[in-house]
């Protein structure tokens, strides 16, 4: 009996000791989920892209440190010469794919203030997109001609007036 448990006992020294290192292992999830950023990692990024838009800097923000990562915005919402005056992060919502969070949007030109949802997704680099525009690439093999159309008139609209004001804009 007392030698059935220190060999119970001998056994679980070193399964304890592997249950406590594992997590540190670098253990990932599979599939999509190792594209999902953490929630803090994803709030600074939109942060950032959006703190981009209201400053009138350049389109592409500051890319995140510790580790380094750029960020890539995806917004075909905005209309040329809009401005963003002030923005509010309320807080992540539950989706399915990646981190999404509500935002409050006040804006110019035309003035009116909006709730809209942003996604985060992706390592290096991180993606903000717009809902509108990760819809359409979620469901690309939908899109009509009169939507891609649309679209290109926005980015062609948007590359004249960078050009026009000496900024660039990336895709």
């Amino acid at each position: 009996m007392v030698s059935e448990r220190r060999t119970k006992s001998r056994m679980l020294g070193p399964l304890a000791l592997v249950m406590a290192l594992a997590p540190g292992c670098g253990i990932r999830p599979a599939g999509f989920e190792r594209y999902v950023p953490e929630e803090a990692r994803a709030n600074e990024a939109l942060d950032r892209a959006l703190a981009a838009w209201k400053s009138g800097g350049p389109a592409k923000p500051q890319p995140l440190t510790d580790p380094a990562a750029a960020i890539e915005v995806a917004d075909g919402s905005r209309r040329p010469g809009q401005k963003l005056l002030d923005y509010q992060i309320v807080g992540e919502v539950s989706a399915d794919g990646p981190r999404c969070f509500v935002v409050r949007l006040t804006l110019d030109q035309p003035a009116q203030q909006i709730d809209t949802r942003y996604y985060v997704a992706g390592i290096d680099p991180l993606w903000v997109f717009r809902q509108e525009d990760y819809d359409l690439i979620m469901h690309w093999e939908k899109c009509d001609d009169e939507t891609v159309e649309s679209s290109q008139s926005l980015i062609d609209a948007a590359q004249r007036e960078a050009a026009d004001s000496g900024g660039g804009v990336t895709r």
